[in-house]
């Protein structure tokens, strides 16, 4: 038995040849330790998940970021403003003067250095905010990149942009002056007006007959935490959207990627670094601006009661409502027992009807039903969808009659003259956008925006050093 074993060593050592020369001990591959966070939250595998996400390279591409971060610069500033804010109507002894507690509170937020160039900033963030909104949906429109598949984060960014013009109105009352009682008993009227329901509307949102002591408590709720959460809520879904779809991407992605993939920078580090020097860029900006530009003082209104709000305005996102009331005549009738008056024609059906064109935008377009299998995933040449292009100029251009028509009085403008030019204006600068675009057309290349691959397909690692291609299993499932 000895001799087999013997035996058996010594084929082995003959059938395994030796190394000649040195010697060396085989490699041990030696595992880093985890980190703590790390063997408890697993963030490698996040990162490896979600850090190499690419992220197109556009300049447009920012206004959504834009908006997302002047929401945040938005509840920062309104914790600490909240803070000092009383939202109570109760008359309190100020200097032997009689005022409301809210007005008192925003007084002494304006005597506070610090405090006054938060509200400052809060104010200035709010218009940054509705300007982003507004010329992301623009872009996003005008490039037809609401179609499929992005038709629902096409109306849930609709819906953002409808909360965030309820948070601006609701904004309005807080200081409690005597333009803020009027401009928000505006909107008071205008909810009351709405036909069999108007009263039980008024009262659930103003808390009762506005003004009430239950109008600001209600009111304040609304702002500072019903709609932000809604907010809060409907960005995360926006956001969870792009990234299970992917981003859309420019005209020059589909030379330059393979089909089913997204050409881009990764989220870390390079998007981040950009994504965190916009947000320091628009803080700098807003503490800038809010440091030399004051907003709405309440020595230039006083209390209510003390003073009349005067031709009390609306800011330049809810003028085009305002000036299509002053477009109409005072009318008022009566069916099966409901009223129907300009305020409630003016002040819902109208922006009802702007909203209703925006939100179902991917179900009017016709190219959108053209191709069935095939999906939108690149921006498609505003002028290579004409009529997409002269409708959504008209209806601006229609809007910008309605800002004509809130300084009617001032321009000495009748209602006719005003229903005129909102007839003329629209249809002379629709038609030129449309023949426009068109113009050319022939000797223009034409770009297809949905994925299909380009003719000629250069490899993105080698053609843009220093970009990342994300894969996009599901859409070589679609085509």
């Amino acid at each position: 038995m000895r001799e087999i074993t013997k035996m058996g060593e010594q084929a082995a050592a003959t059938a395994i040849p030796q190394p000649v020369g040195e010697t060396r001990p085989a490699a041990v591959r030696v595992r880093k330790p985890k980190s703590w966070l790390e063997e408890r939250l697993g963030l490698d595998g996040l990162m490896n998940s979600y850090g190499r996400k690419a992220f197109p390279v556009h300049t447009t591409f920012f206004l959504g970021e834009m908006s997302l971060f002047s929401f945040v610069i938005l509840v920062i500033t309104g914790i600490y403003l909240g803070l000092l804010y009383i939202p109570s109507n109760v008359e309190i002894a100020i200097n032997d003067q009689k005022l409301p507690q809210a007005y008192a509170s925003v007084q002494f937020i304006e005597s506070l250095p610090v405090a006054n160039i938060f509200r400052n900033v809060h104010h200035w963030a709010a218009h940054l905010m509705l300007a982003s909104v507004i010329l992301h949906s623009l872009r996003i429109l005008f490039f037809g990149t609401y179609r499929k598949p992005r038709e629902l984060n096409w109306v849930i960014g609709v819906v953002l942009f409808a909360l965030t013009l309820g948070a601006a109105f609701l904004g309005y009352s807080l200081p409690y002056d005597s333009f803020s009682v009027t401009a928000t008993g505006v909107g008071y009227g205008i909810a009351r007006s709405v036909p069999y329901v108007g009263g039980i509307v008024a009262d659930l949102t103003f808390g009762g007959t506005y003004p009430t002591l239950g109008s600001l408590p209600r009111l304040y709720t609304l702002h500072i935490f019903v709609i932000p959460l809604l907010l809060a809520g409907g960005i995360a879904a926006h956001m969870a959207i792009l990234v299970k779809q992917k981003h859309t991407q420019p005209g020059y992605s589909k030379r330059l990627a393979e089909p089913g993939k997204v050409l881009g920078v990764p989220l870390a580090p390079y998007q981040a670094i950009l994504a965190i020097q916009l947000l320091l860029l628009m803080f700098a900006s807003l503490f800038l601006l809010s440091a030399f530009i004051p907003v709405h003082p309440l020595a230039a209104y006083g209390p209510p009661g003390a003073g009349s709000g005067g031709d009390v305005k609306p800011d330049w996102y809810l003028l085009w409502v305002y000036g299509f009331l002053k477009m109409l005549p005072s009318f008022e009738f009566h069916v099966l027992g409901g009223t129907f008056n300009q305020e409630f024609v003016g002040g819902l059906v109208f922006p009802g009807a702007i909203f209703g064109l925006y939100t179902f935008a991917p179900w009017l377009d016709k190219t959108n039903k053209r191709v069935l299998n095939r999906y939108y995933e690149y921006l498609e040449p505003p002028r290579q969808g004409p009529v997409r292009m002269a409708v959504g100029v008209a209806v601006l251009a229609f809007i910008g009659v309605t800002f004509l028509a809130a300084y009617k009085e001032q321009l000495n403008l009748s209602v006719a003259a005003l229903w005129l030019l909102a007839v003329i204006v629209p249809a002379v600068i629709g038609a030129g956008t449309y023949f426009w675009a068109k113009s050319g057309a022939r000797n223009r290349p034409y770009f297809d925006p949905t994925g299909e691959a380009a003719h000629e397909v250069v490899p993105a690692s080698e053609a843009v050093p220093g970009t990342a291609v994300q894969d996009d299993p599901e859409y070589a499932l679609s085509d």
